[in-house]
């Protein structure tokens, strides 16, 4: 079968690329730095010791703050050194003014304000200079809630502690009930990040291999290699060994993608896991991501192989290629709505017509398994939708793959495909 040699011929070239290379590498870069570069930055806390002047107008709160922030440095050191400064009644102004002086002249890190009505009023001033440190301000708004709270319950003759542990939080986890009747604790944010970077991959992985269709076949039209391939082969088989080659190099591009991506996730996998939870993926969501490439891919290229064969410019070909590329935004711009209720009625609608159904099924997969026989009536009604789109695009492959000069009308490509039958 001459279309061999077009698949290993479309193959290698793709896979030799530099552009292969230089996305195989920062795609999956980029999709773990979404996760790990966020927790690091919320994790790392500069190792820097704050002066700390503290303007008290009530007289009996600055001891307790610097009995609170005990908090050390990796050497030991305290992180905070507060210096009290007592300013009671008409006094508290000028003390402010003075210490946000010595705040100008560097003198100081951060003055902390405390007014005598903070009891009633519950407002402290925090100023610093050019700190942006949210750590350390939030930090200080706790220790103060403590402090000031303990004083007020002092105040009505309660204990303090005894009202902390009886007023203490209640944690809500999230737990879903599998189609198989288990309970599976479940974390909104992990899942949020998984679907979006599964959903992502494989909008990315679609897109840019069905664009690579089109370019080249409007390469070889602009070169006239096309001409020569078709003295030798039919354009069936050119056809044929265009889609299998190509997508075979994006299938192997997904496949460094997985390894690249367990690599460089492995190592901050722990911390992930502290910040969002841990993530459960059924193992069946990798199945049915390659599954989905596999049948997606060959439903848009089949549409960018009639864009690539009715353009005679990578101009128009880009003008044309919005007619492809909106069917895959759609799904991005609705996919948390459909992550609030995957099963709802236009979810499950929408997962079924064949252009969304690659991305919103997959979406559907990962978060709450829908009924297999929604999953086989998308998979069907794709695998329809293929036939007919591979059809109409090897009836307009024939006749357009040789046309040059201006792009067709509609008419046009509907009068190709009726004589190509």
């Amino acid at each position: 079968m001459k279309a061999i040699h077009v698949i290993r011929r479309e193959y290698v070239e793709n896979v030799r690329r530099k552009s292969f290379i230089v996305t195989t590498i920062v795609v999956p870069v980029l999709m773990a730095a979404f996760f790990v570069i966020p927790v690091l930055f919320a994790l790392i806390e500069p190792d820097k010791q704050y002066r700390v002047a503290v303007v008290d107008q009530t007289g009996e709160l600055a001891p307790d703050l610097a009995a609170a922030l005990a908090d050390t440095l990796r050497d030991g050191s305290r992180k905070y050194l507060l210096e009290t400064v007592e300013a009671r009644g008409d006094n508290f102004e000028a003390a402010r003014a003075g210490r946000v002086g010595a705040l100008q002249k560097d003198e100081v890190d951060i003055v902390i304000a405390i007014p005598a009505g903070v009891f009633s009023e519950g407002k402290v001033a925090y100023i610093t200079r050019e700190e942006r440190n949210y750590n350390v301000l939030e930090r200080f708004q706790d220790v103060l809630t403590d402090v000031v709270l303990k004083r007020r319950l002092t105040a009505e003759g309660l204990d303090y502690d005894r009202v902390r542990v009886l007023t203490s939080a209640i944690e809500v986890e999230m737990n879903q009930l599998t189609q198989e009747g288990s309970v599976q604790k479940k974390h909104f944010l992990g899942e949020y990040g998984v679907v979006f970077v599964f959903v992502m991959i494989l909008y990315t992985a679609i897109l840019s291999w069905g664009m690579t269709i089109a370019k080249s076949i409007v390469e070889e039209k602009g070169s006239r290699i096309v001409e020569v391939l078709l003295s030798s082969l039919s354009a069936r088989d050119l056809m044929v060994g265009k889609l299998v080659g190509v997508g075979l190099a994006g299938l192997t591009q997904l496949a460094l993608w997985t390894v690249m991506g367990l690599a460089l996730t492995g190592s901050a996998a722990p911390a992930v896991m502290a910040q969002i939870g841990p993530i459960d993926i059924p193992p069946i969501a990798f199945v049915y991501f390659v599954l989905f490439f596999v049948l997606g891919f060959m439903l848009f290229a089949s549409m960018f192989m009639v864009i690539g064969a009715i353009s005679s410019t990578e101009q128009d070909a880009q003008q044309m290629q919005a007619i492809v590329t909106l069917p895959m935004i759609i799904p991005l711009m609705s996919l948390m709505l459909f992550m609030q209720n995957p099963n709802s009625g236009i979810a499950v609608a929408m997962s079924l017509i064949p252009v969304f159904t690659p991305l919103l099924m997959l979406a559907r997969i990962i978060l709450l398994m829908p009924p297999f026989w929604q999953i086989g009536l998308g998979l069907a009604l794709m695998v329809v939708s293929i036939y007919f789109a591979v059809t109409f695009a090897a009836r307009v492959f024939r006749v357009g793959i040789l046309m040059h000069g201006k792009r067709p009308s509609l008419r046009e490509i509907i009068h190709w495909y009726r004589i190509a039958s």
